[in-house]
């Protein structure tokens, strides 16, 4: 998680403070907090049978990334604990860990370009991307510190193959 030195000075508290926010707050409530403002944030409009389309297109894809990723999880007996990859006992490399490294984090991303969607509006897209900026800040970069130092070569290798994202 990286070593915290005490200078007393302003950029090194704010770095503590950085830290602090890794791996503390679950995926999940971030997407529902991203979701909230996008309501606050849409737009007069309907969607339209296209918008319609795409989402349900999303929600679809974002079940089969989400739910295929807990399930490969569960096949192995290894942790779904976002708060504690550190529980880690196995690298998963199969099934939709083929197409992301992080596929339960792409499946959120696709429900709520879903909601994004159906509720119109050119501010709510904010919301995505907030949530990708939190994520790959706060959650997937200290997981992999931890996956890499945990499984070493196996990781660095599995990382060259798979894009983080899709």
């Amino acid at each position: 998680m990286g070593v915290y030195r005490n200078t007393g000075s302003a950029d090194t508290r704010q770095g503590k403070k950085m830290v602090n926010l890794e791996l503390r707050l679950p995926p999940p409530l971030i997407f529902l907090l991203c979701a909230g403002v996008m309501w606050w944030l849409r737009g007069e409009s309907q969607p339209g049978i296209w918008a319609m389309t795409l989402m349900a297109v999303l929600v679809v894809a974002g079940a089969i990334m989400g739910f295929g990723a807990l399930q490969r999880f569960r096949h192995h007996q290894t942790t779904v604990s976002p708060t504690k990859p550190q529980h880690t006992s196995r690298l998963v490399t199969c099934g939709v860990y083929r197409v992301s490294r992080n596929p339960m984090y792409l499946g959120l991303l696709c429900w709520l370009a879903a909601w994004g969607c159906y509720l119109g509006g050119s501010w709510i897209w904010v919301g995505p991307i907030v949530l990708v900026a939190w994520l790959t800040r706060f959650q997937i970069m200290p997981e992999e510190r931890l996956l890499r130092a945990r499984f070493g070569d196996e990781y660095v290798a599995y990382c060259q193959r798979v894009r983080r994202w899709c």
